[in-house]
């Protein structure tokens, strides 16, 4: 598969449902190298670490992480947004990313991470 080997920022601001997706990750073969649940923390991993894509969490803690979505695509880091908000809360410049709808199982983050990948 594909996704296997991928080096992932996973960026969540729900503990549990950081560590339900690094569980994913780990079972699709892929490799978080590190997580993040503030903003600022998001921008420095986001700037400096090696990664093939990202999970952001649209809403951390009541801040949107679009400036992290900003940081990586500058870096050419393909990522995706895991949300309950659906695609009506991205500004004009990040529609038509890829969007996770939570509550969401492992096959359709798998999904959502080749849709990331391919557009």
């Amino acid at each position: 598969m594909v996704l296997i080997g991928l080096r992932v920022l996973v960026v969540e601001d729900e503990a549990m449902l950081s560590l339900l997706l690094e569980d994913f990750l780990t079972d699709l073969g892929c490799e978080v190298v590190a997580t993040a649940s503030h903003l600022e923390d998001a921008l420095k991993k986001a700037s400096s670490l090696a990664m093939d894509i990202a999970i952001l969490d649209i809403n951390l803690g009541g801040v949107f992480s679009y400036p992290v979505a900003e940081v990586l695509g500058s870096r050419g880091i393909r990522f995706l947004f895991a949300t309950g908000y659906g695609t009506l809360a991205l500004p004009d410049n990040l529609k038509g990313t890829p969007v996770l709808g939570k509550p969401f199982n492992q096959t359709q983050l798998a999904a959502a991470m080749l849709s990331a990948l391919t557009t």
